[in-house]
């Protein structure tokens, strides 16, 4: 069974955002693997994240938006991975050498996790 990975320190994005791009600061970040057995509510939780750092890059035109890429190796890759790598059509999202295209898995977590508003 696989557990929770979460993110060590959240660091906001440097601004202007006009050059945001959501894999390289996904990657930037540090995670830790938990003791905690991993579950929809976890699942649900990262994917909100990756939609919102879309949400940022979209909102704000950024030039590095369409080749934005969660590098394999990294461990922001081993979180994604362990979180969503169950899911339905995984290994077609998955299949570049290179790591997960940005928008490609944002999309791909529309039909699972879709973004929701926060009250």
């Amino acid at each position: 069974m696989t557990n929770v990975t979460k993110i060590r320190s959240l660091v906001a994005p440097k601004t202007p955002l006009g050059d945001f791009d959501p894999g390289a600061y996904l990657s930037s970040l540090e995670f830790y693997e938990t003791d905690v057995p991993l579950n929809d509510m976890d699942r649900d939780g990262l994917a909100q994240f990756i939609h919102y750092l879309a949400f940022i890059a979209l909102s704000a035109k950024s030039t590095k938006w369409k080749q934005s890429t969660i590098a394999k190796g990294t461990a922001a890759y081993h979180a994604v991975s362990s979180h969503f790598s169950l899911l339905e059509d995984w290994d077609e999202l998955n299949a570049a050498s290179h790591g997960i295209e940005y928008s490609r898995l944002a999309r791909f977590l529309m039909g699972h996790f879709p973004p929701q508003r926060r009250t």
